[in-house]
C-alpha cells in the first residue's frame, strides 16, 4: 500500500514513518505545495493530510486535489482542531475521514486501512441522469437551460447517488462523507434529501431521488411514459 503523508511536524513524521514503513511505501511532504505535486504526480492508496501547513493550507491543498485529480486516493486529514464546525469544513473540502491531534499510531493505522479498502473516485467535470447534468466543481445542476445552484451538503448528496446510480446508497454512508462520525441528529439527512427533492421537482426533470428502506437511497430516472 503506498500512503503520502503531509505533514510539517518532523517529530510527527518521524513517528509515523517508524511505525508504518515496515508495511507500507510512504511518501513525505513538508509544506501544501509540494504536498500537491505528489499527490497529483503519483498513485496513492490514502494521503494523510495535515490541516495547518506552510504555503497551502489542508483545506486548499484538498480542494487543488479533488478538483484536479484524474483518480482520487481518499483523504484523511489529520488536525487539533476538533470542533464539529471545523470538520464540517473539512468534509466540504472533500476529506473522506478525520483524526484529531493528538493521535494514537495503532488508531491512524486502523482509519489508513480502512479508507484504503475505498474505491478511488474518478474526477469528472460532470455528471448525468438522464437529461440531468451536475457539475461537482460548481455545485450547479442543470437540465437544459435551467440550472439551480445547491450549497455543499446537497452537493455531496447528489455526487455520491449519480456515481452510485442506479444502485441504492445507505444513509449512513451519506451521513459519514458529509459529517464524518458526528452528525449533527438523525433527522439533518433526511431534511437535506427533502430539500434536493423540491430542487430536482422545480427543474421538472425526470430524476428522481427514491428511499430503498432497506438499502437507502437512489436516483433513478422515470421513464417518459410515466
Amino acid at each position: 500500500m503506498r500512503v503520502l503523508v503531509i505533514e510539517d511536524n518532523l517529530d510527527i513524521q518521524a513517528n509515523i514513518a517508524d511505525f508504518l514503513e515496515p508495511d507500507y511505501v510512504l511518501d513525505f511532504a513538508y509544506n501544501g505545495d509540494h504536498g500537491l505535486e505528489l499527490a497529483l504526480a503519483n498513485d496513492y492508496d490514502v494521503i494523510v493530510l495535515d490541516l495547518m501547513l506552510p504555503r497551502r493550507d489542508g483545506i486548499d491543498l484538498c480542494k487543488a486535489y479533488k478538483s484536479q485529480a484524474n483518480l482520487q486516493a481518499p483523504i484523511l486529514m489529520l488536525t487539533a482542531r476538533d470542533t464539529l464546525e471545523d470538520k464540517e469544513v473539512g468534509f466540504a473540502a472533500g476529506a473522506d475521514d478525520y483524526l484529531t491531534k493528538p493521535f494514537a499510531l495503532r488508531e491512524l493505522r486502523i482509519r489508513i486501512d480502512a479508507l484504503a479498502k475505498r474505491p478511488k473516485i474518478k474526477n469528472a467535470s460532470s455528471l448525468n441522469c438522464g437529461d440531468l447534468t451536475f457539475d461537482p466543481a460548481d455545485n450547479v445542476v442543470n437540465l437544459g437551460s435551467s440550472s439551480k445552484p445547491l450549497n455543499n451538503k446537497e452537493g455531496v448528496i447528489l455526487r455520491l447517488l449519480m456515481e452510485a446510480a442506479p444502485n441504492a446508497i445507505s444513509g449512513e454512508t451519506i451521513s459519514y462523507r458529509i459529517w464524518g462520525e458526528e452528525p449533527p441528529n438523525s433527522g439533518a439527512l433526511r431534511t437535506h434529501i427533502y430539500n434536493l427533492r423540491k430542487i430536482l421537482s422545480s427543474l421538472k426533470t425526470r430524476c428522481e431521488i427514491e428511499t430503498d428502506r432497506s438499502r437507502g437511497y437512489r436516483l433513478k430516472e422515470r421513464s417518459s411514459d410515466e
